[in-house]
């Protein structure tokens, strides 16, 4: 049988205050941070961190002259054996992530076995309890058949800049008997 897969946490866990009790101790506290937080990215996301100068260089980030010296001052925080740079302390990290993932997907299922009473599958229509035949169309964004829809109110052609309304020459008039003037005073 093979084993699954098993994906790597997408995020790092890091104690703020003892990460920089750790850097600020180191010379070059800021190229040190950087190299230990891509170290430890590499080791949470690829794996075992290989013993080897070049691969670590281009891991860290940095030229092969900058590693020598970067690695002078963080070798002492790993255990270096077999190949590997190693740091315990990371390596729980790592397991208490995938301890508390695996937690919550356990929780996930006994949660959505409770909601769906183990009758889900991948199929959505299976899962389905109604119908939506008794649903409102506006719900179901269903249109009325054309001769039942509402039709647009048909407007004739704008009136022009210099055309005279009708309904205004009456107001006209109005005005003009009140006032006493024009033609049909």
């Amino acid at each position: 049988m093979v084993a699954p897969k098993i994906t790597p946490p997408k995020s790092l866990l890091i104690d703020i205050q003892a990460w920089q009790a750790e850097v600020m101790a180191l010379p070059a506290p800021a190229i040190a941070c950087g190299a230990l937080l891509l170290l430890k990215a590499h080791c949470w996301r690829i794996g075992p961190i290989p013993d080897d100068d070049v691969a670590l260089a281009r891991i860290t980030a940095t030229s092969p002259a900058e590693w020598k010296k970067v690695r002078k001052a963080i070798e002492p925080l790993f255990v270096v054996k077999h190949g590997e740079w190693m740091r315990q302390d990371w390596v729980d990290e790592l397991e208490a992530s995938y301890q508390a993932v695996s937690k919550a997907r356990q929780k996930s299922m006994k949660g959505h076995a409770a909601r769906w009473g183990g009758r889900a599958s991948g199929d959505a229509s299976g899962n389905a309890s109604g119908s939506a035949s008794g649903m409102p169309a506006g719900m179901l964004n269903i249109k009325a058949p054309l001769d039942q829809q509402p039709q647009p109110k048909t407007k004739g052609p704008k009136p022009r800049a210099n055309d005279v309304q009708p309904e205004f020459l009456g107001d006209v008039e109005l005005a003009e008997r009140a006032l006493g003037i024009g033609g049909a005073a």
